[in-house]
C-alpha cells in the first residue's frame, strides 16, 4: 500500500480522535463545573443532570466526528477498535499500527487542549478512574463488556455491509451513553492522554488499557461466531426490496399438511359461483320455475348480455335472458310487429322521408 495512503489515513484519525476526545471531555469537565468551581478549581458533586450530561457529550461527540471521517480512515478513534479489526482482516498490520499511534496522540492534544482553553487549567477532573465503591474487578468488567458492545456495534453496523450502514455512527455514538462508574473509558486513548497532561496516572490505569483491549477481542469472538452460523440466513431477506417467497400463512400449511400435497392450495370463497355463472347453472338469477330465466325450458343454455365495458364482472346481474330455442322457434315479438306496422305507414305516407 503507497505511504501515501497511510499518511493520510494517519492524518484523518489524528485529525478526528482529536475533535472527539476534545468535544467529550471538554463537555465531562464543563459538567462537572458550576461558576464557583471554575473559579475555585473545586469540582462540584456530578448530579444526575451532570452524568447525562457527560454521557451526551461523548455520545454526540463521537457521532459527529465518527460521520465527518467514516469515509477517510473509517472514523475508529480507539486502539481497542483497531486492534479488533487487525484481527478480523479489515486492517492491515501497517495500517493498525499508523492508526493506533495516530489515536494515541491525537488523546494526548485533545487533553492539551481542554487544559488550555477551558476555564481552570486543570484535567485532572476527566482522568478515567473508578467511582468510590467500585472494586478493581468489577472496573475491569465494566470496561471489559461495554468495550465489547461499542466494538461489536462497529462490527454489524459498519463493517458488514447493510442498506444502513451510512447511519452507522448514529449507532455507535450511541452505545457511549453509559459507564459513570469507571469514567466512560472504553479507550485507551481516551485514558491516556489526561493522564500524561494532568500528570497524574491513577493506580488503576492500568485496566482502561487491558480491559478495553480485551473487549475487542471478546467482540471478535461474537462476531466471527455469528458468520459461521451464517446469521444473515435467520431472518430473510432483512436488506431486500422484494417480499419473502415461499413463506405461506398457517391455515395454508394446515390445509396442505392434511391434503398431503405439498402444493396444494385451499379454495377461496366465490369460486364455485364464478363457475356456476359461467356455465349458466347459477340458481336464482333469472325468474320463472326453478330459477331459470324467461323462455328458458329445461335443457335449454341461457345466455347473459355481458356488459361492454372492459373487466368483465361474472358477479353483474344479467340485463335479459335468452335461449336457443327462443332465437329459433319464436316469431316476431309483438313489439317487433307494431315497429313493422309502423314502418309500412310511413312508407305509405305522401312527404315521408321513407317515401
Amino acid at each position: 500500500m503507497p505511504l501515501k495512503d497511510h499518511l493520510m489515513a494517519a492524518t484523518g484519525e489524528l485529525i478526528g480522535t482529536t475533535i472527539f476526545l476534545f468535544l467529550g471531555e471538554g463537555g465531562a469537565k464543563t459538567a462537572q463545573l458550576s461558576r464557583a468551581a471554575s473559579q475555585t478549581e473545586v469540582a462540584t458533586v456530578l448530579s444526575n443532570e451532570s452524568i447525562l450530561f457527560i454521557a451526551t457529550s461523548f455520545g454526540l461527540s463521537l457521532l459527529i466526528s465518527a460521520w465527518l471521517f467514516f469515509r477517510i480512515t473509517g472514523g475508529l478513534f480507539n486502539p481497542a477498535i483497531t486492534l479488533a479489526l487487525w484481527l478480523a482482516g479489515v486492517r492491515t498490520s501497517v495500517r493498525a499500527v499508523v492508526l493506533a499511534i495516530s489515536q494515541i496522540i491525537g488523546g494526548i492534544i485533545a487533553a492539551a487542549l481542554v487544559y488550555a482553553l477551558l476555564p481552570s487549567q486543570n484535567v485532572s477532573s476527566v482522568n478515567t478512574q473508578l467511582s468510590s465503591g467500585v472494586g478493581i474487578a468489577q472496573g475491569f468488567f465494566i470496561e471489559l463488556l461495554c468495550t465489547s458492545v461499542l466494538v461489536f456495534s462497529v462490527f454489524m453496523l459498519a463493517v458488514e455491509k447493510h442498506r444502513a450502514t451510512f447511519i452507522a455512527p448514529v449507532g455507535i455514538g450511541i452505545t457511549l451513553f453509559a459507564v459513570v462508574w469507571t469514567g466512560c473509558g472504553m479507550n485507551p486513548a481516551r485514558s491516556f492522554g489526561p493522564a500524561v497532561i494532568s500528570g497524574v496516572f491513577p493506580r488503576e490505569h492500568w485496566i482502561y488499557w487491558i480491559a478495553p483491549l480485551l473487549g475487542g477481542v471478546l467482540a471478535l469472538i461474537y462476531f466471527e461466531i455469528l458468520k459461521t452460523l451464517k446469521y444473515n440466513s435467520v431472518v430473510l431477506d432483512q436488506d431486500s426490496d422484494k417480499e419473502v417467497v415461499g413463506l405461506r400463512p398457517v391455515h395454508v400449511r394446515v390445509y396442505r399438511v392434511l391434503k398431503g400435497d405439498p402444493h396444494a392450495e385451499p379454495p377461496v370463497m366465490g369460486d364455485s359461483l364464478v363457475d356456476d355463472v359461467e356455465k349458466g347453472q347459477a340458481g336464482g338469477r333469472g325468474s320463472g320455475s326453478g330459477g331459470m330465466a324467461p323462455g328458458a325450458s329445461n335443457g335449454d343454455r341461457v345466455e347473459y348480455d355481458r356488459p361492454a365495458y372492459a373487466g368483465d364482472n361474472p358477479y353483474q346481474p344479467p340485463s335479459r335472458a335468452r335461449t336457443e330455442n327462443a332465437r329459433v322457434n319464436s316469431g316476431t315479438t309483438a313489439v317487433g310487429a307494431l315497429d313493422e306496422d309502423s314502418n309500412n305507414k310511413k312508407q305509405q305516407e305522401p312527404g315521408s322521408v321513407f317515401h
